[in-house]
């Protein structure tokens, strides 16, 4: 007998954690994650901790939040309850979830560490710190054009 393979979607979901939310919270709301979308029939592909960092607009008055990524794969109702969970959570600031693929294999995912990004010091360093253009000084030399004839 040919051998059934049980096929679901593959998911991402980006949240948004406030900028002081310590570690143990994050990793509390990181196991609570995980254990809706196992109840859920489905599986963590892995978690991705991307740092502190600044958002393109402030949001609830913050200039910076948390940045936090989970792939997943599992059945369409997964995603609801997933953001049903995001939406109880009071740190939790914005969140977006993007189907990424159809079909595939569940057994054959595997499972992938969690990872942790540095976060960015350098981004909200002014222009003259990261060596640009210093305001006063012309930011190149200028040759005057050359005459045709």
């Amino acid at each position: 007998m040919a051998e059934t393979r049980k096929l679901v979607r593959e998911y991402e979901t980006i949240y948004l954690l406030k900028a002081e939310t310590p570690d143990d919270q994050v990793e509390e709301i990181k196991e609570r994650l995980r254990g809706v979308v196992t109840r859920e029939s489905g599986k963590v592909i892995r978690f991705t901790n991307q740092g502190k960092r600044k958002t393109a607009f402030p949001v609830g008055k913050n200039p910076k939040a948390l940045y936090m990524h989970v792939l997943y794969v599992g059945q369409p109702g997964l995603v609801q309850e997933l953001e049903r969970n995001l939406k109880m959570i009071d740190v939790v600031q914005k969140f977006q979830s993007v189907k990424v693929a159809d079909g595939v294999d569940f057994d054959a995912r595997q499972v992938e560490a969690d990872v942790k990004i540095q976060a960015v010091e350098d981004e909200a360093k002014p222009r003259e710190e990261r060596g640009e253009f210093v305001p006063g000084e012309e930011p190149f030399e200028a040759e005057a054009p050359e005459a045709e004839e």
